[in-house]
């Protein structure tokens, strides 16, 4: 079924939407309904389940989506699992619509459907990430004044800068011992990431390092990393059913949670016992009179949120960097400038969180459509930084596309910067980017300048969904103290 819309400062025809009404300026333009978007095939009850299924069930997501869009155009709708339609769409424009125009005054998001369930059965009352309407936006413009507005990264820096130059320090010392080391690079850098959140969240290293906060954290780390894991084992049927059935899957994915939320409000409570002492987040919080019971949530979802999207963002960074040579005498040559393009590069190839939703607030036009109130929104963040309409060589590692004074750019067609997408738009964008920025840019910056290294897989490392990307494997590198530092040691020794 199609619409006519007029946009012409006339009066408005009598089957206009509210939406037509309410912008009606300058030109004619024909909409369609939902039905007619491109759809794949389905079938009752289970909608396209079974061809996910088949192409390797739900850690396969983003290639099975990416293939949709190559098949069905920049915007589709599928129903992947029962009978919601699913709007997903990979234009740029598209996005910028969706975050910038129709997302109203209080987005809401999707939540995994486990999340979902775990809170309406226990009750646990979560932060920013889980609130809607105006407890989300009261609190949320509490923590943006502290984090997001314009010279935040002041106060920022400094406890990233520490917590990264201890965790670098302890890697030169193994290196130094072994001459080559292999870390742990997951749980390291998860642990980096907690540790990273928690000083910006106390303004400064001061709790007494100790066996009990060791294993603390490190078991707070595990904890996280299951949270994840655990909630993509669920998709292959109803969560329903494995909760009613208390099968092993939704028993794992409890615990991780319980665990979780136990130890991250262990943490926060030892944190608030020592707000006087500092200046960090905890204690800017606490000057807005926020009581300690939302401060807990806030910063609870804030410390269990902060492992993944760095951690594994600094892991695929490292990893394209491994073999690449060239990339690493750049960011040598010209310091921070050059590592935050090697950043943005990584997280357009890789970005965390390859899709990201919104659920339209009221009925609103979208490209071509006009879509009900309700209509859940894909934006499939993956396929579009891939694009080569997009970005000319689009699979190719090139943090030079991001310099625009940069020769080697000469042969690149299409850049459009807004098709990477990697903290989201809008009012719901990503509350911890200026925190993740500083720190990745620090962290690869240290390791670069500081160390050599490989990669050491035997095999090709792709990417999985597991609520967010990551690799298929266990990504291991191998490091070696660079020369120049050797050097720098042996003279400080013998003086």
């Amino acid at each position: 079924m199609q619409k006519k819309m007029y946009h012409l400062r006339q009066p408005v025809f009598r089957n206009a939407t509210a939406y037509q009404r309410k912008y009606n300026v300058k030109s004619v333009q024909f909409l369609s309904n939902i039905e007619a978007m491109p759809h794949p095939k389905e079938l009752p009850l289970i909608g396209t389940k079974l061809a996910l299924l088949a192409k390797g069930s739900g850690s396969k997501l983003h290639e099975y989506i990416d293939n949709r869009h190559e098949h069905l155009g920049p915007i589709f709708y599928e129903k992947l699992g029962g009978n919601t339609k699913l709007v997903f769409i990979s234009d740029p424009t598209l996005m910028k619509t969706l975050f910038l125009k129709l997302e109203g005054k209080y987005p809401v998001h999707l939540l995994p459907e486990p999340w979902l369930l775990y809170e309406r059965l226990y009750g646990a009352k979560r932060g920013l990430f889980f609130m809607n309407n105006e407890e989300w936006l009261t609190n949320r413009r509490i923590v943006n004044r502290h984090v997001l507005k314009e010279g935040s990264e002041k106060w920022l820096e400094e406890p990233i800068k520490q917590t990264i130059n201890t965790f670098v320090k302890k890697w030169k010392i193994e290196t130094e011992t072994h001459g080559i080391f292999i870390p742990e690079l997951e749980s390291d850098l998860y642990r980096l990431s907690t540790d990273v959140i928690v000083n910006v969240l106390l303004g400064e290293q001061c709790m007494t390092p100790s066996m009990h906060y060791e294993q603390l954290l490190k078991q707070f780390s595990e904890a996280v990393k299951q949270i994840f894991h655990t909630t993509t084992s669920l998709y292959a049927l109803p969560v329903s059913w494995y909760q009613q059935l208390n099968l092993k899957p939704w028993r794992d994915f409890k615990e991780s949670v319980d665990t979780s939320l136990l130890l991250a409000r262990k943490i926060v409570q030892e944190m608030l016992n020592k707000k006087e002492k500092n200046k960090g987040l905890i204690w800017k919080l606490c000057q807005e009179q926020m009581s300690d019971d939302t401060i807990t949530r806030i910063v609870a979802d804030f410390v269990i949120a902060a492992g993944d999207t760095t951690s594994y963002t600094t892991l695929w960074t490292l990893l394209l960097l491994s073999n690449n040579d060239e990339e690493k005498k750049q960011i040598r040559e010209r310091e921070i400038t050059y590592v935050k393009y090697v950043v943005k590069e990584a997280m357009r190839l890789y970005p965390v969180a390859p899709f990201l939703t919104r659920i339209l607030p009221q009925e609103s036009i979208l490209g071509q459509y006009i879509l009900n109130e309700g209509t859940p929104i894909i934006a499939s963040i993956y396929t579009m930084g891939r694009d080569n309409n997009n970005f000319s060589e689009a699979s190719k590692f090139m943090p030079s596309r991001w310099c625009r004074n940069d020769p080697r750019n000469f042969k690149l067609v299409n850049h459009i910067p807004s098709a990477s997408l990697p903290f989201a738009l809008g009012a719901r964008s990503c509350i911890g980017r200026k925190i993740a920025m500083l720190q990745l840019t620090e962290i690869i910056s240290q390791i670069v300048n500081k160390f050599e290294f490989t990669s050491v897989n035997c095999n090709e490392v792709n990417a999985i969904t597991s609520q967010i990307l990551i690799p298929n494997q266990e990504i291991k590198l191998q490091l070696t103290l660079r020369q120049d530092l050797h050097k720098n040691n042996s003279d400080i020794e013998t003086m």
